[in-house]
């Protein structure tokens, strides 16, 4: 069998599990390979890569001389730099270039012209048999989940896909420590693992989403999976604990755990196993994104109880038309105040709710009655702001085209826009920036920010007696949100620092107590 040298590519995020996943699983089918990280994620400086940077990209895989390239698109958003990157690594090596992810699972045919190969959906085990195939010179036309152009007349085949994988325990951890990896950072490429010196590790206890929320590529997946499985899929707490333990070994300075499931399991069986074993055996501050439908009361104190340190809640806007008509969510004014009541009761140290504002269907009632739910959710709580990104494939997008609201040319116009542009637009409100819309907008935003601020309820009320002429307070409110970001900003790193000292502690315990063990005769 010939030896087969894979090449894996993933966009804007050291974490990457989806590409650390796919290294994995081939590794453990006995092949090699090799894992570039092209840049971070920094949400309010994002910047395509320099000319030097393709060139250094160039140059390290002509000398790895993969058999194959595969690079993991999964954001409709640096579209752009996963083309660039396709051209360029193809002519210096060339390779042929595969496609995976969100954006060529949804579009295969659009990224086909680009790309030599697409893998739809999820992709361990179908890569894994893509290299076996090419590894024993075998005809690889009917691999399921497999999209490519048929050389001769140029017709493009899309295979079905095969079921979803259920048991997600049978797959390896995600690949995590040095020897096949490099990654893009101040302007060079370095070799090994990106998250070496890192205090935090992110994982996944659980695949898949229940909700079709307009805005999410969930129901587009789910859509291409029906009939073929479970579409929502669990992991053992054991396998979760096991893949913490082995992440532990590999990051010396690991003290936060970070969950980034779609939302974090609410099965009460499941939980309340998770934060027994999780106290005992691990004993970090984690992180969680949850749901308004899915917060539990004796699911949030096991939860605390556990270590529990920080969720982000969902519910996008403060007004029921919103979520309803234009987001496609269902739950009620009363079950988020609910959950909010829940969490402050237990004392979650932070809770952070997310909004989705700056989109062509919001009136002023609407960002009235968003403001004035703020001011109702129970504190302390923060506020993470987003505009609505009009992504490829969602009900959103084509709910603006058929409302009038964004013709076709001027969605695709939005997604060619260099990145830093279109991430200020998405995170406005970093940095204390004022988003690029109508003043009556802004005002809005701005006073929706403060919401999150016990003294900005004053200010607030004060704004709100010239509410029908925004215009005149508007570079006052502009100035006080920047004043209390710098203010958040400063919180959030010291918050940080504690944490990364009171990892420090438990590290030293954890020593401690694993030596008291060791010791003859010791309890």
């Amino acid at each position: 069998m010939r030896r087969i040298k894979p090449l894996l590519i993933g966009l804007y995020d050291y974490n990457h599990l989806g590409l650390r996943y796919l290294s994995s699983r081939l590794k453990s089918g006995g092949y090699e390979p090799v894992l570039f990280f092209v840049k971070r994620f920094a949400s309010h400086k994002t910047t395509e890569p320099s000319p030097g940077e393709y060139r250094l990209l160039a140059e390290k895989a002509r000398e790895l001389a993969p058999d194959f390239i595969g690079i993991s698109v999964m954001s409709s958003l640096y579209l752009q730099v996963a083309i660039d990157l396709t051209r360029i690594l193809r002519e210096a090596t060339g390779a042929p270039v595969l496609w995976g992810g969100v954006h060529p699972t949804l579009f295969p045919e659009e990224s086909l012209e680009y790309a030599d190969f697409v893998i739809r959906g999820e992709g361990e085990d179908a890569l894994l048999e893509f290299c076996d195939l090419l590894a024993a010179g075998r005809d690889w036309r009917a691999l399921q989940n497999l999209c490519y152009r048929e050389e001769k007349t140029g017709e493009i085949r899309i295979n079905p896909l095969r079921p979803l994988r259920q048991d997600l325990d049978g797959l390896p951890f995600p690949d995590l420590g040095p020897g096949n990896k490099y990654y893009l950072a101040g302007n060079g490429l370095v070799a090994g693992e990106p998250l070496a010196g890192r205090y935090s590790y992110e994982l996944i206890g659980s695949r898949g989403c229940p909700y079709r929320c307009s805005f999410c590529c969930n129901a587009g997946l789910r859509d291409l999976y029906r009939g073929k499985g479970r579409y929502l899929r669990l992991r053992s707490v054991e396998n979760v604990i096991a893949e913490i333990k082995e992440a532990r070994e590999n990051l010396p300075r690991l003290s936060l755990l970070r969950f980034w499931d779609e939302i974090f399991p609410a099965k009460r069986e499941w939980v309340e196993e998770f934060a027994r074993r999780y106290r005992q055996e691990v004993g970090l501050p984690f992180e969680i994104w949850g749901h308004p439908n899915h917060i539990e009361e004796e699911n949030i104190k096991r939860l605390v109880a556990a270590g529990l340190e920080k969720i982000v809640v969902g519910f996008q806007s403060g007004s029921p038309r919103v979520r309803k008509e234009i987001y496609n969510r269902g739950e009620t004014q009363e079950q988020i105040l609910a959950g909010g009541r829940i969490l402050a009761a237990a004392g979650v140290p932070v809770v952070v709710y997310d909004l989705i504002l700056d989109h062509p269907f919001e009136t002023p009632g609407d960002l009235r009655e968003t403001l004035e739910f703020c001011l109702k959710i129970p504190k302390p709580f923060r506020l993470q702001l987003h505009g609505l990104s009009l992504l490829p494939g969602t009900a959103v997008r084509r709910m603006a085209v058929e409302k009038g609201a964004r013709t076709p040319a001027e969605i695709e116009a939005e997604f060619r826009r260099p990145l830093l542009e279109q991430y200020r637009d998405i995170h406005w409100w970093r940095r204390g920036r004022g988003a690029r819309v109508q003043p009556w907008k802004t005002y809005w935003y701005t006073l929706i920010y403060l919401s999150q601020f016990p003294l900005g309820e004053k200010i607030i009320r004060w704004a709100r007696k010239g509410e029908e002429k925004p215009r005149r307070k508007l570079g006052v409110l502009l100035g006080l949100q920047r004043l209390f970001n710098y203010y958040l900003l400063w919180k959030l790193g010291t918050e940080k620092l504690k944490l990364v000292a009171g990892g420090k502690k438990q590290r030293a315990s954890m020593r401690t107590q694993l030596n008291t063990s060791q010791i003859p005769g010791s309890s």
